[in-house]
């Protein structure tokens, strides 16, 4: 071995520079986030913008929980895509005019957890939140405003299983 590859391989050695499985426990520490890249939800309902503003609500909270996991796509240890399933509102109440006292807003997103380096899809989730609201009473007044709060609720529970499905995390040893 030249003198160059050995000093190479001496500096690698001494940064903590390491290959395999090992690697992303050790690049993130254990109990936290792998390096996750959020990349751009799709959206199969007529509800425009939904998806834009998941994907920054999951971005935000992949930051909040752990600064060091937010990554860019090529330097992600995952990658974190989904869609939106279904965005609607539903009628919980009427008057006996058959006028809507209270609604509801119902968010569904399928969630894919994918390992950058082997491209294999880790993990899948569906997952659903629902945030009721009425003009008349109660503390969200808007759909605007139960859109806002059902996709702040969908964020916080996409990262939770991230973080749940973190090799680092699993109870089950799989």
């Amino acid at each position: 071995m030249s003198r160059l590859a050995l000093a190479a391989a001496l500096a690698a050695a001494g940064c903590g520079y390491t290959w395999g499985a090992a690697a992303t426990q050790e690049r993130t520490g254990a109990g936290s986030l792998p390096r996750v890249a959020v990349l751009p939800f799709d959206n199969d309902t007529f509800r425009r913008g939904l998806e834009m503003r998941l994907t920054r609500l999951v971005a935000d909270e992949v930051r909040a929980r752990s600064p060091q996991a937010a990554a860019r796509p090529g330097e992600a240890d995952w990658l974190l895509t989904g869609r939106i399933t279904q965005a609607t509102e539903q009628v919980l109440s009427e008057d006996r005019r058959d006028e809507v006292r209270e609604s509801s807003f119902v968010v569904t997103a399928e969630v894919h957890i994918r390992d950058r380096a082997t491209e294999k899809v880790i993990r899948t989730y569906s997952m659903t939140e629902s945030e009721p609201f009425s003009a008349r009473a109660g503390r969200i007044a808007t759909l605007e405003q139960a859109q806002e709060q059902a996709l702040r609720d969908l964020a916080e529970r996409i990262v939770y299983a991230l973080e749940a499905g973190s090799p680092e995390r699993r109870a089950d040893g799989s």
